[in-house]
């Protein structure tokens, strides 16, 4: 029988879920109904292409703080619209004046054929005007429209605070925009998300005719000609893979000055999508092509796509190209309008392999950034660490530490990252919690990795398995945070103690009484094994054993009035 406590915060928790809900509710029946009744000048545009209003925003320059669409809904979303991810810039025609990279390349493809006048690519608030009458079709890109991806599936589950996500309730919005309900033009979707759509079998119920699974540039345009020509559509499509050649220039900006650099990886992690696509580098012609384009246009951010940077122009066994990165690097600077370059992702073996391609590039890196670290300019990148066991490294990542033997992953990455740290390079680093076949003794050789990297600076971003369509693993069952154990949870909370003391040391105290506050809620909804996890995040447990010990406890948690001055 339950306790009259448990009781007390469910009741709490499903008051709050159903306010804020209906908060939604009514906010989005008021846009939609606003323009109502209007049709667009000259009946509207034959296609249409669009994302969700969280995907169409930069997030004021930080691709970083993208990762927080993956987070419940716990504000209005007019606040998080406004002071998160706020509208990007509109061209007079009320076109966008920015877009994501995909989206434009497919709008490329698409102007080629049928003609820039009957190709446009719109913000969801300006859908009434482009939506009419006359138009055929519309294009939907989307990354995670059901927020069950890597980072959404995590922290909307740990969270718990409401059921979606802020991606997945963008991309219903999205959707439920009266203008096609009015005008019923076919609505294709791709993107590299698409694929959550057709696995949860939301398709009719979203009003989606049309799905695209994979890369779009070969089959593209004869899809969207038979949409156009009001042929019938198989409701879902997996397209056929491109060649080099059908990948075009953009011929407009994209969202953060985007630049596509690689595609592709070969590494072979079985979790990871891009390692089933073929790998290209592209012509460094090509690439300064779209970097002055988007310079041009004002953006002040360029930043270079790729699921390694050091992929490019690879030699073989994945080992780094040094004078083309290098090249690559010093091209992109000395484009007229850049004020800040930033890598996408980056692997950790070829920085073992050749350091002097960190120290040759990183001055540029951190010179044209736009993080700032003590008061001075550090880079950053996202890298995969995933794990500290060389038997799932064996198993599921055989080529990621190539050069190297899978045996030699720890030294590879202790030593990676500190050779980042000494020329001022910050990463953002993913763990992968409940990979296949995961073992008590994997948990623990990750929990050892951790300890050997204590004194480096980095960001932690432990994730949970997910089965993405596009990879060797799509038929492998999501990891879900019921079923982790204590040890994987010890993972979650040493991530998140550890960046709160090297980033936010400010905010200790607000972490130890803000875990006090949420520890019957967060026990409630994930069990026992949670408290030790909270008293290790909120400072709690480093207090207790303090006090036993007979030491006296850290001023950032117990003293009357903080230090927050930066000892890092």
């Amino acid at each position: 029988m339950k306790s009259s406590t448990e009781i007390m915060i469910k009741t709490i928790g499903n008051f709050v879920n159903a306010f804020i809900s209906k908060c939604v509710q009514t906010g989005e029946k008021f846009v939609h109904t606003r323009f109502n009744g209007k049709t667009p000048k000259n009946g509207g545009a034959p296609i249409v292409l669009t994302a969700s209003i969280i995907e169409m925003s930069d997030f004021k320059l930080n691709p970083f703080i993208a990762f927080s669409g993956g987070f419940p809904l716990i504000l209005p979303k007019r606040i998080l619209r406004k002071k998160l991810y706020p509208n990007s810039h509109f061209n007079e025609d009320g076109t966008a004046k920015f877009a994501p990279y995909g989206l434009r390349k497919v709008e490329t493809l698409l102007i080629e054929e049928f003609g820039e006048e009957n190709v446009v690519t719109v913000h969801p608030h300006n859908l009434h005007e482009f939506v009419g009458p006359k138009t055929k079709v519309v294009g939907i890109s989307t990354m995670d429209p059901l927020g069950i991806g890597f980072v959404s599936r995590t922290y909307t589950s740990i969270l718990r605070l409401n059921g979606k996500p802020v991606t997945r309730l963008e991309f219903e919005n999205l959707l439920s925009n009266f203008v096609f309900r009015k005008y019923r033009p076919k609505i294709i979707v791709g993107g590299s998300g698409a694929w959550q759509i057709s696995r949860a079998n939301m398709q009719d119920e979203l009003g989606i005719d049309t799905i695209l699974i994979g890369q779009a540039e070969h089959s593209v345009v004869e899809i969207f000609r038979k949409a156009l020509d009001g042929q019938e559509l198989d409701k879902v499509i997996t397209t056929q893979i491109p060649e080099r050649k059908e990948i075009p220039i953009i011929k407009r900006p994209s969202l953060y000055g985007t630049i596509e650099i690689t595609r592709g990886c070969g590494r072979g992690c079985a979790f990871c999508s891009p390692t089933l696509r073929q790998r290209y580098s592209f012509p460094l012609e090509n690439i300064l092509r779209e970097v002055k384009l988007n310079a041009k246009s004002g953006t002040k951010m360029i930043l270079l796509q790729t699921d390694d940077i050091f992929l490019y122009k690879t030699k073989r066994n994945f080992i780094p190209n040094r004078e083309a990165v290098v090249e690559l690097i010093q091209s992109v600077d000395k484009v007229e309008g850049v004020e800040y370059i930033q890598i996408a992702h980056a692997s950790l073996a070829p920085v073992v392999y050749d350091r002097k391609i960190v120290e040759e590039i990183a001055p540029t890196l951190v010179e044209k950034s736009l993080w700032y670290c003590n008061g001075k300019r550090c880079a950053s990148i996202e890298v995969g660490i995933e794990t500290g066991s060389v038997q799932l490294m064996k198993k599921h990542m055989k080529g990621k530490m190539l050069p190297y033997e899978p045996e030699q992953w720890q030294d590879i990455v202790v030593q990676a990252i500190g050779t980042l740290n000494d020329n001022y390079i910050y990463p953002l680093a993913t763990l992968i919690l409940g990979l296949p076949g995961e073992q008590e003794e994997d948990i623990l050789a990750t929990l050892e990795l951790l300890d050997k990297l204590k004194n480096a600076k980095m960001f932690y971003v432990p994730l949970l398995f997910t089965s993405e369509e596009e990879s060797i693993l799509k038929r492998q069952r999501h990891k879900d945070l019921k079923d982790l154990d204590e040890f994987q949870w010890d993972i979650i909370s040493r991530c998140w103690r550890f960046n709160l003391d090297l980033w936010a040391p400010e905010l200790n105290k607000v972490a130890l009484f803000g875990s006090l506050l949420a520890s019957p809620y967060f026990r409630w909804k994930h069990g026992k094994k949670i408290v030790k996890p909270i008293m290790k995040f909120s400072g709690l447990e480093n207090l207790v054993v303090s006090r036993k010990l007979g030491i006296e406890c850290q001023s950032q948690y117990c003293a009357s009035s903080f230090n927050t001055d930066d000892k890092r």
